[in-house]
């Protein structure tokens, strides 16, 4: 008996790794149903494609991200399993620090991380799991910080002073300064209060980003 293939559903900004995934994929037991590059055209689909499994990437350019296109796609579908490929290593990078809602049965992979189409195959089979919650969702060193640390740095990414952070976060700078240092020490940086250490802290964050 022929084994059914498995629909995807591919939302992916970089044209060369949209095209090499659908030309790597379609070569397993997969039928790619679609494979667009922005939020818009992925949220189109919703009433019509039928798909089993929806790849999505985090930053898409716009105000909608992957996550908030995975949620839409799986309130109208909820069987749908969701395959986060992104270059960031930590959700939080791409909602200010906070700890997003992402969708269920859903496998977060960073793109770093694959480098054989079997290991993206695991992970399709693993969102086809119907396991729940969402797995893998932090790696690298920043899974280490809070949510309250990771805003804090995400603001000092952004190019915010310590008065700035400390008047976004209600809190006073002196708090801030503290703030940083455990965020230092928790990264195994040294921890200084000077322009150095947000150097070094800003840099974590683009390499967390893959950039």
């Amino acid at each position: 008996m022929t084994k059914s293939l498995t629909r995807i559903g591919i939302v992916e900004d970089n044209d060369l790794l949209r095209l090499s995934l659908g030309t790597s994929l379609g070569q397993e037991n997969i039928e790619i149903v679609f494979s667009v590059s922005t939020a818009l055209e992925a949220l189109e689909l919703i009433e019509t494609a039928k798909i089993d499994v929806l790849i999505a990437d985090l930053h898409l350019g716009e105000t909608i991200n992957g996550i908030d296109v995975s949620l839409l796609w799986q309130k109208a579908h909820p069987d749908l399993g969701v395959v986060y490929l992104t270059s960031y290593e930590d959700p939080r990078l791409i909602s200010g620090g906070k700890s997003p809602v992402m969708a269920d049965n859903s496998v977060y992979v960073t793109k770093s991380s694959i480098s054989k189409i079997d290991q993206l195959m695991q992970a399709i089979n693993s969102s086809l799991e119907k396991k729940g919650a969402p797995q893998n969702t932090r790696t690298g060193p920043l899974a280490k910080l809070t949510d309250v640390q990771m805003e804090t740095l995400s603001l000092l990414a952004l190019g915010h002073s310590n008065k700035e952070i400390a008047r976004i976060r209600g809190i006073n700078e002196e708090s801030v300064a503290i703030s940083l240092n455990r965020i230092s020490k928790a990264l195994g940086l040294p921890a200084q209060m000077d322009r150095n250490q947000r150097v070094h802290l800003a840099r974590v964050v683009l390499r967390g980003q893959g950039k």
